[in-house]
């Protein structure tokens, strides 16, 4: 009875749930005049999770460029990467698509793989469309700030000396560095 039942347990606890993925698939728009454009998701780790990156797939117009933050942020052209998670993490997990003043469509894949055995695709779609002179002499007054985050995504109101991500009604986001001398 007792082998039965560690056949039992042992698959369950070898092929238990390390991790989880907020969002797989992920939209993201702007205007030429963007500097650029982002949106995030977080891999939330439940166990020890070491894991492994690469960029398996990206189209865009030539003259874009993107840049991931997975868990930190990396420059432009770094395409793959490694980490070690620890239980109960949640960490950023973001794809910057930089126009570059073109408009047009992007597309970025992601695999990440866990522990070596779980295998995840997140996927990132861009658009940027072509903004006319009237919009951007009005483009900030037209639309609401919706939301000020740190680059781990957590909501914050201390706006003072710190890098803040700037979410706007219309999908534009905005980083600023509020610089206080006290």
């Amino acid at each position: 009875m007792k082998q039965i039942l560690l056949i039992l347990i042992i698959p369950g606890y070898l092929f238990s749930q390390t991790h989880y993925i907020d969002t797989n698939v992920l939209y993201m728009s702007g205007n030429n005049i963007d500097s650029d454009i982002a949106i995030n998701t977080f891999y939330n780790s439940i166990d020890t999770c070491n894991i492994s990156w690469n960029i398996i797939y990206d189209s865009m117009p030539t003259s874009w460029e993107f840049s991931i933050c997975f868990p930190d942020c990396h420059n432009i052209g770094v395409v793959n990467g490694s980490d070690l998670l620890l239980p109960n993490e949640k960490s950023y997990l973001n794809c910057h698509m930089y126009p570059n003043g073109t408009f047009g469509e992007g597309v970025v894949k992601m695999e990440i793989v866990t522990n070596n055995i779980h295998r995840d695709t997140i996927t990132w779609y861009g658009q940027v469309n072509l903004s006319s002179n009237s919009e951007n002499l009005n483009s900030t007054n037209r639309y609401k700030l919706t939301k000020v985050i740190d680059v781990y995504g957590r909501n914050t109101t201390d706006y003072n000396n710190k890098l803040l991500i700037y979410i706007y009604s219309d999908g534009r986001v905005e980083k600023k560095i509020n610089v206080s001398s006290h």
